[in-house]
């Protein structure tokens, strides 16, 4: 079983679920340490680190060809990369997929999940937003 923390606009309800939705094989809340970020582009970046609590839900997948599917989606679009951040490279400011710990809303471990962040410095430099609740709902708060 493949699970992924999702955090953005790959949640049930939000406006690319449907990007992976026939694969789902089970979705459950969750969350991680980390704090999530606004980015200019209209979805968020997380970035792991002690900091904060990253609310999500784990999807978990039957087939790992889901992986390449999610790699894919999760770069940047270049142009309106550009326009954004005409000053920044593109390559260095990707996503990196990476394993990490996530739990219930009640703090009961759930394992490790894949999850798409970036660092403090990435987003940063990209105009993040904070999103001090960690809740990313389409917009910052």
């Amino acid at each position: 079983m493949i699970k992924v923390f999702v955090y953005g606009t790959l949640k049930p309800g939000e406006i690319n679920y449907f990007i992976c939705d026939r694969w789902v094989t089970e979705s459950c809340p969750a969350i991680a340490v980390g704090s999530v970020y606004h980015l200019p582009f209209g979805y968020p970046a997380m970035v792991a680190n002690g900091n904060g609590i990253a609310h999500g839900v784990v999807l978990s997948f039957a087939d790992s060809t889901i992986l390449q599917k999610l790699d894919e989606f999760e770069q940047h679009d270049p142009d309106v990369f550009q326009y954004h951040c005409p000053t920044l490279s593109l390559d260095a400011h990707q996503y990196q997929r990476q394993a990490i710990a996530v739990f219930n809303p009640d703090g009961i471990s759930l394992g490790d999940a894949w999850a798409y962040l970036m660092t403090s410095t990435q987003t940063l430099q990209m105009g993040g937003i904070l999103v001090p609740a960690g809740r990313w709902k389409g917009t910052i708060l």
